[in-house]
C-alpha cells in the first residue's frame, strides 16, 4: 500500500484505491500507527472529533467499507486486523 497525504490518494500495488475523505482519514490513522492496535474510542475521536455523539458501529462500518477495497479477501482481512473488544490494527508490512 502507498499512501499520499499531500495528494490524498492511495494506491494498492498500482492500482489507485478511491477512498471518501472519512475514510481516507481512517486509513492514515492506522497506517501512521502501523503494528499498534487502535481503539475504537480513538477512532471516533480522530476522526469524527472529539464531541462525536453517535454509535460507535460507524467506526466498524467504515473499517468493512475499506476492507472491501483493499483486502483480496474482506472476509479473511489481512491488512486491517480486528482487536477483539478494542478496535483495529493496521497490520506489520514484511520486512
Amino acid at each position: 500500500m502507498t499512501l499520499s497525504i499531500p495528494e490524498r490518494r492511495m494506491w494498492k500495488d498500482k492500482d489507485e484505491i478511491i477512498l471518501t475523505p472519512t475514510e481516507w482519514t481512517l486509513v492514515r490513522l492506522l497506517m501512521e500507527r502501523e503494528g499498534l492496535g487502535v481503539s475504537r474510542d480513538e477512532i471516533l475521536s480522530e476522526v469524527w472529533g472529539r464531541f462525536y455523539v453517535g454509535d460507535l458501529k460507524v467506526v466498524d462500518v467504515n473499517i468493512r467499507r475499506i476492507r472491501q477495497k483493499i483486502e483480496d479477501n474482506p472476509s479473511d482481512p489481512q491488512i486491517i486486523e480486528t482487536v477483539w473488544g478494542y478496535g483495529y490494527r493496521w497490520k506489520r508490512s514484511a520486512p
